[in-house]
Order: C-alpha cells, then structure tokens, then sequence
C-alpha cells in the first residue's frame, strides 16, 4: 500500500534543516514557562488567542511574577506570586507536520496587573527583555480550535462545478485508469510499442492490442473499453517497456501494491480493470454490500468498505449517498443516476451520526457541524516559511516556445505547455510559483528572482481556470533577504464551497500533451477524501486502500510529491504536508516537541496531559507518543492514563505499547487494561499478550526518552480515591491548565464549582461574573487539548483507513478521554 522510495518526498520536508528562525533558541518547554529576569522570576502561561490574520498573531497570556515566599499551614516553602495579563504580537512559522507554531518576533504591547498597578511599567519591562531571546512553541490545534470557536465568520465560497463523475461500484478487486482525454501514443520505433503518455498507468498499445501493466502482471484487451484479461506471458518489447517505467519510477512493483489486489494475483486473477477518460471515481467493495446501522439515525453505512457509502432508509426509495472529494452525491440505487446534493437538502440525520463512531469522519463535510467549523478553520490556517531571496532560484522550463493562453475572466494569461505555474500579467511582467514561493522576471525565461510582491489581479484568478490553486498562495513580508511566505491547504486543491471544504473545483480543463504530458487539476479519481478527529486533527489523503488509483495527482505542486494513502499514521494526509521543505526550511525538526532527524529517519511526537469535563464529571490523564523511521519502516507507539465517570463509577486505567512497520503492516501489541467500579467495588485487569511477524517487529509497552530521533516520553501510574473523588497520577503532569487570562485585564481560574478571581497576593476568589468569553475559551483549550493529547498517539482516532499503527495504541493499552 505504500511506497517507500515515494514516500520519503513527502516526509522531505519534516526532515529538513531547521530555518533561520532556529537562530533563536525555539522554547518548547511545558506551560507555564519560567524565565529569570534582572534576578526576578516570571513565568507565562499558554497564550489565548485574540486574532489570526496570515502570519499576523495577537494573543494575551496569563503572566506571573515571583513576589517572595512563604510557609504555609504545614510549613512548606511557596512562592508568592502575583498575577497579571500579558498581551502579545507575533510572526508565526507553522509546521503543519508536526502541529506547532512558532511565535518569533515576539511583542508584548501592554500588561495588566490589577492588584500591583504601580509595579505595571516595571512588569513590562521585564517580560519586554525576556521575549527577544525566544521563539515560543505553541500547539497548532490549540491555535485552530481555539479561532473556530471565537471566529464567528464563514469563508466565503468559491463557484465550483459539481457535475457528478462517473460512480462505479465494484464488489471485486480493481482498478481505475484514468486517461486524460483521449490516449496520445507515443513510441512504436523499432520495439513497436506505443505508450498512452497521458495516464499514470502502463497502458500500452502493440500490434493492435491494448496492454495493461501492473505489479508486473499483465492484462490485455481488444478496444479499450473491452474486457481485459489476465495475461500469463506477453512480448520481450512488453517486458522491456514495463522494466523502463519500473526503473522511472513510473510504474509500481508487486511489493508497492494494495494487498486485495496482490490476493487476486495469488489466484491467477488479473483485478476488473476500468478505463475512463473522463472524470471517474471507483469505490471498492470486498464483496456484496454489508450495511451496519448507525445509533440513533435512520442511517445505515457500508461496512465493507473504506468509502463513505449510506442509505437513508426514512427515504421512500431508501436512497443511497456517498461522499467523494467532499461532496455529496444521491441515487436510488448503486446503480445510479448519481446526483448532486447540496448541503441544505442533505437529510438532517446526517448530523447526528456520533463523533466518535466509525463514520465521524464524514462530519467535516456536513456543514454546521463543529467538525465542519473546525474543517473550514483548519482550511484557512497557512503554512509558513521563511526564506532566503538571495539563495532560493527558479528556472522556467518550457515544452518547446513558451505558449500563453487566457485566463478566462481576467486579462491574464498562463503559460500551458509548463509544469510550473507561469502567469503573465500584463504590465507587471511574469510571475512564477515554485515550491510555494513566487518569483519574478521581466521575460518569460528569466531571470528569475524571488519577488516580495503579488500583483493583486493574480488573486483574482477564477476556480474555473487550472492555476486557481495559485490564489491560495502569500507573500507576507520581508525583512533583508528574509522573505516571509505562506499558502493554505487550497494550494494542495481544497476549496471551500457550500460551507464546507472539497477537494478539486471540478472544472474540466484541456491538459498540454506535447513532446511530454502536463496534466491539470483533477477533483475526481484518486478517492480524494478529508478526516476530522481528535487523533487525526484535519487531514487529506487519496485512495480508499481497496484500490490503486494510479499515484496522486500530477499537478502543481504535486510534481514528484507523493502524499501518501489512507495508513498508518493519522498526519499521513497532504494537508499535512510542508513543501518549504524543498527550501530546506522546517520549522520544528530536531525540537523535543516534535522532533525529526534527517539522519536517522526518526520523526514523531509526544505528550502528557489531563482533561476534565464538567457536563459528565469524567475525567482522566494520561501520556503517549509514537517513532517512525521512513528507512526501515518501524513504527513505535505507547501510551498509558486513566479515566474516571462519576455517572457509571468506573475507573480504567491501562498503558500499551506496539511496533510496526507501515510497509509490510506487521506489527506486535501488547498492553495491559484495569477496570475499577467504585459504586460495586468489582476490579477486572485484562492484559494483552504480545505477537511477533517477521517484519521485525520484536517487542512492545515499553518507551524510551523523547528528544532527536527518540521514540517518546515517561509512564505514570494511577490512583482514585473514593472518599475525596481525586484521580491522581505520578509521572503525568496536568498540562491542560486551568488558569486563563480575562480581556479585562484580571487572571481567572476554574474549578469544578464555577470560576475564581486572582486577588492580592496570589489568592483566588469566588466569583460569579468572570470576564466575557472565558467559557468559550475553556471549551476551545479543551478540544484543543483533546486533539493534542490525541495526534501524540494516544486516540484511536477516525482517521484509521490504513491496516495499522495510526493513531497510536488501538484497544487494551490504549487511552482514550471518553467525554
């Protein structure tokens, strides 16, 4: 199912030096994060987000100053502390990898300390001096849902076609070959053979027959839509073309392949072979439809299937839907006509199906939902970089003379027969996007130079047009060489439409095919579709697993960038993906946040953390983390908590552990599991043995310490007590915080009992009118803890359409923060 000698362009970019941002130490310490100033200690808490315009952030955070000590009722030393507000102004650098932002160019504006006003200029001054010497490490996801909760503004749509493609159902092993148009042959020569140079499949042609190859098996067929069967031997001139497109890279091999259709192989079978060249989609099914019901919902999905497959049976003619590229289509049956159906005409149970059920994924496409929300949020967050003008270059590179054609709706014009996007505007010479950054000559071949400015009719490029993608790309500013740049998951093909994110406009387009093949933006085909979920954060990712779809597409910035499938880890989806890594830039690699080393392969993430939920009263802590290394293929993942209900008594706890190779997929688990019930007193442990393949994988549960190349973090352990209704536990720090900074200045905490109020010399009050949006900001740390606690491998996830590993520990040793 995957490709290593593909994958590793995807991962480049994670394992590339560290930008120039690193310059400046990058602090990724726990919050809150303590710095000694002029001989006084101050600490700041995690920043709460106030707005997020480009690579523009203004935040406020809760900020302490070490006033002296004292001993308490039992004669412990504390601190004494006073607390303040600081407020904040930042450049972000986002690592959507690794799911950290990097706040440089730190400001504090103003602080507010309501019990010490006359010590305020002095306080500021102190955090002023601290701030210079940092870049802060922030998470990603705490960022996105806390601005999908205090953003109230919808992203405007964009017009994009929704004609439905062509649906084929298929309850057998196959294959889809997408032909862009008609097939342009070319070869013959002396061999004979002729290939179709506009498909990423090996279709070939040879004395009047149509040959398919694949995994280095052959089908053949009179006319292309003819039937095609297996081919057991074929010409030398066939086997020497197929070695060809092998040795390009152009063609998988047996071990690259999905394993249904290696099965078929085993059987003497050739998988059903569907040639389209037109806009297509296949959805796999392993035999005849399966359907389990969905709670509460007159929904029932296929479960046989990784695809989004559902019929309503409230409906009278027990409609059948499906979502693909994000959009949803209806018929009466498999069978079709296929219709499109927008957002306010999808049957309301649609949102109701559960978040955590084995469909919630489908949710980020059902607008008004918070996933949704969430989704369209995660659209609008930019990659970002920082690159040199002076060291990056770019060299057009043309099929032949540079040939222009219009840009419907503009006075633009784009250059047809160029991988690169090449657009000329009229006065303004011609401007190129390479790698996510854009440059500049005043000839269509150069010189080419790094440009700080976009013309604004750029922008303005219609969905319509192939090169729309390139509207989603910024230039953010400069500062000497550094230019600050930046584009959003529409760079990759996303598009917002009908309140909810797609993938592809749908616009057909006429693809250069000359001495060499340029294919445009294709929405259809490669079983394009999006997750939202606690392990996975928001994800896009092709093929549905059953089926091959011939690679990903071969547009923009797709060029030679291989996204990866549905799989092993839940960030394995191209919006994920961080193309500066061409630049050599990646903001986080080698940090103990999130760490990456380009000489051993390693990458990964680790966390620790608590949640509480004051609706159900359940709450839990726990730790985990996962190790990939894209060499050898070897997964680690562990993690451990647990978790109390107070509606149900129960307390479980359990830690776990396994490895894997998401190549092969074999894996071993191990773990342990306890169950405690307060109210019956009953206590059930349940261990989980470990199973060895001979993908190496030898052992699981255990974990080693975090850093470069490291596999993750600490165990813990747990303990309730009945009589005072605490969960504690050793080793695991409580990192969701409770502690929030008030726009009006005062610092506020919250208990299970309501909020306090931070008062003179370090105390809290009771109080029943905390600052406004408070309950709003703790509900967004909270899922933004969720998703962070849960993307270190501590979650299952709904993003599991790969074989293994993923979201970390599945079942026994696991950890899971029901809420």
């Amino acid at each position: 199912m995957f490709r290593p000698r593909y994958i590793l362009l995807m991962v480049v970019a994670f394992l590339a030096t560290p930008s120039a941002i690193a310059a400046t130490a990058i602090d990724t310490r726990p919050w809150p994060r303590q710095y000694a100033v002029d001989g006084t200690q101050i600490s700041l808490y995690r920043p709460q987000l106030d707005s997020w315009k480009g690579n523009q952030l203004q935040a406020r955070a809760v900020m302490t100053v070490k006033t002296g000590a004292t001993k308490d009722a039992s004669g412990k030393i504390v601190d004494q502390l006073t607390y303040g507000v600081a407020w904040l102004n930042a450049r972000t650098e986002t690592d959507t990898q690794a799911r950290q932002v990097v706040l440089s160019g730190v400001t504090v504006t103003k602080v507010s300390f309501p019990t010490q006003p006359d010590q305020q200029q002095r306080y500021l001054a102190l955090i002023q001096q601290a701030m210079p010497k940092t870049n802060l490490a922030v998470s990603q996801d705490q960022l996105e849902t806390a601005l999908a909760i205090a953003n109230n503004t919808t992203p405007a749509s964009v017009k994009v076609n929704n004609t439905p493609p062509d649906i084929i159902f298929s309850f057998n092993p196959a294959v889809l070959v997408l032909v862009d148009g008609d097939p342009a042959w070319r070869g013959s020569g002396e061999s004979g053979v002729e290939r179709a140079i506009n498909t990423r499949a090996l279709l070939l042609r040879y004395q009047g027959v149509y040959y398919l190859g694949y995994g280095e098996r052959w089908a053949s067929a009179a006319s292309l839509n003819g039937t095609w069967a297996s081919k057991t031997s074929v010409a030398p001139a066939l086997t020497q073309a197929m070695q060809a497109a092998v040795s390009a890279n152009q063609s998988p091999v047996a071990k690259d392949i999905p394993a249904s259709i290696l099965d078929s192989f085993k059987n003497g079978q050739f998988p059903a072979v569907y040639v389209r060249t037109h806009p297509s989609e296949l959805i796999q099914m392993s035999g005849e439809p399966q359907f389990a019901d969905i709670p509460n919902t007159p929904l029932v999905f296929a479960s046989n299937t990784p695809a989004d497959v559902f019929i309503d049976t409230s409906s009278p003619d027990q409609r059948w839907y499906v979502l693909i590229s994000g959009r949803w289509f209806s018929a009466p049956s498999s069978n079709g006509p296929w219709t499109y159906v927008a957002q306010s005409a999808l049957p309301a149970s649609f949102k109701q199906i559960p978040a955590d059920g084995p469909k919630g994924s489908v949710l980020a496409s059902v607008a008004g939902t918070p996933q949704a929300r969430e989704a369209l949020i995660a659209n609008s967050i930019p990659q970002t970089a920082t690159v040199n003008k002076t060291t990056a270059n770019f060299q057009a590179k043309y099929d032949g003379a540079p040939k222009f054609v219009p840009i419907a709706g503009t006075k633009l014009s784009y250059a047809a027969n160029s991988a690169t996007p090449i657009v000329n505007v009229p006065g303004a010479s011609y401007y190129a996007l390479y790698n996510g950054v854009w440059f500049r000559a005043e000839g269509a071949n150069g010189p080419w130079g790094v440009t700080t400015i976009v013309p604004a009719a750029i922008y303005t490029i219609p969905a319509s047009s192939p090169v729309h993608y390139v509207t989603y790309a910024q230039v953010y500013g400069v500062s000497g060489n550094s230019v600050y740049v930046g584009y959003t998951p529409g760079y990759y093909g996303t598009v917002v439409s009908d309140n909810v994110v797609v993938y592809g406009t749908g616009y057909p387009c006429n693809s250069w095919v000359g001495g060499v093949w340029y294919g445009c933006p294709t929405t259809y085909g490669y079983g394009a579709a999006f997750a939202l979920g606690a392990a996975a954060g928001w994800a896009l990712a092709f093929g549905w697993g059953w089926y091959d779809p011939w690679y990903s597409p071969w547009w923009g910035p797709w060029g030679g960038y291989y996204p990866g499938y549905y799989g092993p880890w839940a960030y394995g989806g191209a919006v994920a993906g961080n193309i500066y890594g061409h630049w050599g830039n990646a903001v986080i690699g080698g940090t103990a946040a999130a760490w990456a080393n380009p000489f051993t392969g390693n990458y990964g993430r680790a966390g620790q953390g608590a949640f509480y939920n004051p609706v159900t009263g359940g709450r839990g802590y726990g730790y985990g983390g996962r190790n990939t290394n894209y060499y050898t293929g070897t997964t680690t993942a562990a993690a451990g908590g647990v978790r109390y209900n107070p509606q149900t008594g129960r307390v479980v706890a359990g830690r776990g552990g396994s490895v894997g190779n998401i190549y092969t997929g074999a894996g071993a688990a191990g773990g342990q599991r306890t169950v405690v019930n307060t109210d019956t007193g009953r206590v059930t442990n349940q261990a989980g043995g470990i199973s060895r393949s001979a993908a190496g994988a030898t052992a699981a549960g255990g974990f080693n310490t975090a850093g470069a190349g490291g596999n993750a973090a600490g165990a813990g352990y747990a303990h309730y007590n009945r009589a005072t209704g605490q969960v504690n536990t050793g080793g695991v720090v409580d990192v969701n915080g409770n502690i929030y900074a008030g726009r009006d200045g005062n610092v506020y905490r919250h208990d299970e009992n309501g909020w306090e109020k931070a008062g003179g010399n370090g105390q809290f009050q009771r109080t029943n009118q905390p600052a406004a949006g408070l309950d709003s900001e703790r509900a967004a740390r909270d899922r933004g803890f969720q998703r962070d606690f849960s993307s270190a491998g501590m979650d299952r996830g709904s993003f599991n359409r790969g074989s293994f590993g993923g979201g970390g520990m599945r079942g026994g040793g696991g950890f899971r923060g029901r809420r």
